[in-house]
């Protein structure tokens, strides 16, 4: 299955949603994703895995460099993940406690509206 990002602008965040596997396949992909947003200048941004249908290794080393990422640069990074099963990923890697899962992106930009982040 191929990797598809879509991104939109909301408020100061850039809200990149990911459809299909992030794998070691897919992976690089949205590593250049998020490199290429974040020297545009994107720093606060929102991974949406809402249709993720499966996430390996590769893919939570991409997203925790996404994390090292944007906050090298005074950035935030926040999941969209309202799936149990992908959450759960997190969960058995100790990664709960790195990332606040939200059920959407709107939830996400207005528990952090009160932020500083730019």
């Amino acid at each position: 299955m191929t990797l598809e990002l879509k991104e939109i602008q909301c408020n100061s965040w850039l809200v990149i949603s990911i459809f299909g596997e992030v794998d070691m396949g897919s992976s690089p992909q949205l590593r250049t994703k998020i490199i290429r947003s974040v020297n545009e200048g994107h720093t606060n941004l929102i991974l949406d895995l809402t249709s993720v249908d499966f996430l390996d290794s590769a893919g939570l080393g991409t997203i925790i460099g996404a994390l090292r990422r944007v906050r090298s640069q005074n950035g935030d990074l926040l999941l969209v993940c309202p799936e149990e099963r992908i959450q759960r990923i997190f969960t058995l890697c100790d990664l709960d406690k790195v990332f606040k899962f939200y059920l959407t992106s709107n939830e996400a930009t207005n528990a952090h509206k009160g932020m500083n982040l730019l």
